[in-house]
């Protein structure tokens, strides 16, 4: 059974790359198998070329395709097809296709002179025996292109009517661009360079959410942002002081001072040395007998009843036997621990401070200001004047841990919520009060006009809260300019249909009036607007010039 080569066509395969796989083809017979969509064999003229070409190589072709229009084709050129590579090869029926499916123009059939009319201009027409002036048999040809006869062209009516849409709409476009650029577009912008003078003003103002703005008050309405946060840092305690344990016992009382029974009460004080201890409850002494005063035959003993020391540590820790004088009675009443007074220790520990506290508390204030200052500056509008000698920051009562006194190992932490605030006014409303104290100044000189109040440059000092919180003082300081009295309406009259020339020479013979320029826009603009809203006055101060 004779082999075959199978060999898989790509889209981007043209006819002279397949002839090519089918001449390098090993095997006699050569299945060719095309992708779904292939535009090379839909040609009954490249199905020709590659059948002769595979006579000439001694190959046999099989075409696997179930397309039933290629396979019309293929039985035009002699090629036999199978549906897949298992079926039997053979040549299709060119009657049994339908004149529906898909129709496929063979170009063997058209006539030389329709070729022509088809091709464009200067389009080389291949003899059916070469291939891009390659022999499909194996031999090397040159052939001279033949030009294609020009045919008579049909005027494309849809091209006509886009081109005749575009024109009409850039026709459009430009009309509308004249108009926007004669009636519209024009504006201009006259800068008056003008010879000012500054004015101080310096004083005391008063500020509140509650308060008016009041020139002859001095108050001005403020504007609060408020932000609040649970801070906590922790500190190194700087107190030290002795914890420990007192020293514990029991003692017997002996009565050689009295015949009589003698009560000790609870909370009395007995002593060794500067070592003081505290009975911790009442007990009942019997009287002695004998001569007290040379000698006493027999001492009254009280039951055992505990004691302890006053204060922490080990010196107050005693040997057994010791003895001990009683605080309100006569040496002849004496106290005595058979077994001793122990376990009085004492050691140096850090505890925590009042002074640690406050001093911790000013810190968590402080903790992160430049940020905080930054997040309440965000908080304000663009038409806010911020005061930054305003920020303040206060402290609810603060959680310590472990609590003053108490011994610390390692750090405390000190914890509360931080409420920091910022204060602003009203920019408008700052200018206004400014140019009220500038126009006092003035005594209202008609011939003067105030052109900054210095508001944007104003400063604050000396801030001072009330001690409600609901109001603050402080000093206001800013630097105005006044000039000439310029009205810009008369400006704008004065300019209107006027070139640059006649502007400078008309403005620069006002009193005060040193520089001129007129800026047109857009570029083709060499005249100020009739239209006084077209026209913008600004003035650049000189100072005294």
């Amino acid at each position: 059974m004779q082999q075959k080569d199978v060999i898989y066509i790509d889209v981007e395969d043209d006819i002279t790359a397949i002839i090519s796989k089918v001449k390098d083809s090993k095997e006699k017979i050569v299945a060719l198998v095309p992708p779904k969509r292939t535009g090379v064999l839909q040609s009954a003229v490249n199905l020709r070329l590659l059948s002769r070409a595979a006579g000439n190589a001694n190959k046999r072709l099989v075409l696997i395709t179930a397309n039933t229009a290629l396979s019309g084709l293929a039985a035009s050129a002699k090629i036999p097809v199978a549906k897949n590579l298992q079926s039997k090869p053979e040549i299709a029926d060119l009657k049994s296709f339908d004149d529906d499916e898909e129709d496929v123009i063979d170009g063997e059939q058209l006539p030389v002179g329709d070729h022509a009319k088809m091709a464009d201009d200067d389009v080389e027409i291949v003899p059916p025996s070469t291939i891009n002036g390659i022999d499909i048999d194996g031999e090397s040809k040159s052939t001279k292109p033949t030009k294609a006869k020009k045919g008579i062209k049909v005027p494309d009516f849809g091209t006509f009517r886009k081109k005749l849409v575009l024109g009409i709409l850039a026709g459009v476009l430009f009309v509308s661009f004249l108009v926007w650029a004669i009636w519209f577009a024009p504006a201009a912008k006259v800068i008056i360079g003008a010879r000012t003078s500054s004015v101080e003003v310096t004083m005391p103002i008063s500020i509140g959410e509650a308060l008016q703005n009041d020139t002859e008050k001095a108050t001005l309405s403020s504007i609060i942002q408020t932000d609040k946060a649970n801070n906590s840092v922790e500190f190194e305690p700087t107190g030290e002081k002795e914890v420990g344990e007192k020293a514990k016992g029991q003692i017997v009382f002996s009565n050689c001072q009295d015949t009589n029974s003698l009560t000790i009460n609870s909370g009395t004080y007995i002593s060794s040395g500067s070592n003081n201890y505290v009975v911790q409850s009442t007990v009942v002494v019997p009287g002695g007998s004998g001569n007290f005063i040379t000698g006493c035959t027999s001492a009254g003993v009280s039951a055992p009843v505990d004691v302890i020391a006053t204060d922490i540590g080990d010196t107050f820790n005693t040997s057994a036997g010791s003895t001990f004088t009683v605080a309100g009675f006569s040496s002849k009443m004496t106290a005595t621990s058979s077994a001793g007074i122990s376990g009085g220790t004492s050691r140096t520990v850090k505890v925590v401070t009042t002074e640690d506290v406050e001093k911790a508390r000013d810190d968590l204030a402080q903790k992160d200001e430049g940020d905080v200052k930054d997040k309440l500056r965000e908080q304000f509008s663009s038409g806010v004047k911020i005061i930054p000698e305003s920020f303040q920051a206060t402290t609810s009562d603060p959680k310590v841990t472990p609590g003053i006194g108490e011994e610390v190992q390692g750090k405390a932490k000190l914890t509360t919520e931080v409420t920091y605030t910022m204060a602003g006014v009203a920019q408008a409303a700052l200018d206004d009060y400014l140019k009220s104290k500038i126009d006092e100044q003035l005594d209202n000189d008609s011939e003067r006009r105030i052109y900054e109040s210095g508001a944007e440059t104003a400063k604050f000092a000396d801030f001072k809260q009330s001690e409600d919180g609901k109001t603050a003082t402080l000093q206001l300081s800013a630097t105005g300019q006044v000039g000439p009295k310029i009205d810009d309406n008369e400006i704008k009259e004065q300019v209107a249909g006027k070139r640059f020339g006649e502007i400078e020479g008309d403005l620069k013979a006002i009193d005060g009036v040193s520089d001129v320029d007129v800026q047109f826009s857009p570029f083709w603009v060499q005249t100020v607007p009739t239209d006084a809203s077209k026209i913008t006055i600004e003035f650049k101060l000189l100072g005294n010039g």
